[in-house]
């Protein structure tokens, strides 16, 4: 659907200027800008394509992360398919070619992932606290099959979450350059709904997992002298943990800071300088392209972190699977030939040895 109405906050999740303001052109961030939406995409999506693998051959793993590890990796690689459509309206001044029905569904897409994502690490502090904060009382709710109704629980929550972004965005037609963009439209009620999302599903989760991983750090800190083996394991999914969570909060803070700065000003609650207005839109424009890139994130942490993962990962590599092969070919020879070989090395092994009990009589006679 488009509309020739005033746009006035966020196209391609950046702010638009206002119309009493001149903002400086910033045509110069846009070959990076575009430039790194195409590396993460690159990155992103061989990354969570190998994470999602990984996870599926851990099919009779019993540990809750992996289940919440593959739907984050499954919500990053949905979101990545729609990055080169925003790459491409970056490239075109943020003129949107692909029509109404894409600029509401690529927006959708990009509000369920936040949502999701937040969702899911929310769910992983919560395991983490359970292991180990509450293990002996609370174990039974660590299964599986509580970890997929979770799952479906957080989908549910996210897609309800994300459906007003398909009423708010709108094809609008800029007047005095004549393309129509990808933007949301000025109202009360979007202000509102804006405001309280930002509370429930970033806020909130946020404290919760500061909560849990607080308590979690303080149990570990307090029996680190004795500490077991398992206990130690579950230090390090607590490290691979805490760097996903980490690497979310300083993707996604910033701009969502900006986000509600950019929603107050445009509903006239605060006043703001048009210098202030210039930064908020700016800073929104970069910080958008910086919360894109926690997509590609997540992967590159598994992979330095997690020992199976990289070993999983090495293994599926082209020369590795040459190798398996070449093994795979030598142990599956015909007995005939495996038997001459061995008969072969027996020999030369026995001719070896007498040469050496003869060379060792002469020494000794000397």
């Amino acid at each position: 659907m488009a509309t020739s109405l005033e746009p006035t906050t966020g196209y391609d999740y950046q702010t638009y200027s206002d119309p009493f303001c001149e903002f400086q052109d910033m045509a110069y961030a846009k070959d990076f800008i575009v430039t790194i939406y195409c590396l993460v995409f690159i990155v992103g999506a061989f990354g969570n394509v190998i994470v999602i693998i990984i996870m599926r051959s851990k099919r009779k793993s019993n540990r809750l992360v992996d289940v919440f590890i593959t739907h984050l990796a499954i919500a990053d690689l949905v979101f990545l398919l729609t990055l080169p459509l925003w790459a491409v309206s970056t490239a075109l001044d943020h003129h949107w070619l692909f029509g109404g029905g894409l600029c509401k569904m690529c927006s959708y897409i990009v509000v369920v992932n936040m949502y999701s994502s937040i969702f899911f690490l929310t769910c992983m502090s919560i395991d983490r606290y359970v292991a180990i904060v509450l293990s002996m009382n609370y174990g039974y709710l660590r299964s599986r099959r509580y970890a997929i109704i979770a799952s479906l629980v957080i989908w549910i929550i996210s897609f309800a979450l994300g459906l007003p972004t398909l009423s708010f965005r709108y094809m609008v037609l800029v007047d005095y350059n004549d393309k129509w963009i990808c933007s949301e439209l000025n109202t009360p009620s979007n202000h509102i709904f804006t405001l309280i999302t930002r509370f429930i599903a970033f806020v909130l989760p946020l404290g919760i997992i500061t909560m849990c991983y607080s308590s979690v750090g303080i149990k570990l800190y307090r029996h680190s002298d004795r500490m077991r083996k398992e206990e130690r394991q579950k230090r390090k999914s607590i490290k691979i943990g805490f760097w996903i969570i980490t690497l979310f909060v300083l993707s996604w803070l910033p701009y969502n800071i900006l986000k509600t700065m950019d929603v107050l000003v445009q509903s006239s609650t605060i006043q703001a300088s048009c210098d202030t207005q210039e930064a908020v839109s700016k800073g929104i424009m970069l910080f958008t392209c910086l919360a894109f890139m926690n997509s590609c994130a997540n992967p590159i942490v598994y992979l330095v972190f997690d020992c199976y993962f990289r070993a999983s990962f090495f293994q599926l590599l082209p020369c590795q699977a040459a190798r398996r092969l070449n093994v795979h070919s030598s142990t599956s020879l015909p007995n005939s030939t495996r038997s001459q070989r061995h008969n072969s090395s027996f020999y030369k092994d026995k001719k070896t040895f007498s040469l050496a009990k003869i060379s060792s009589k002469s020494r000794s006679m000397c």
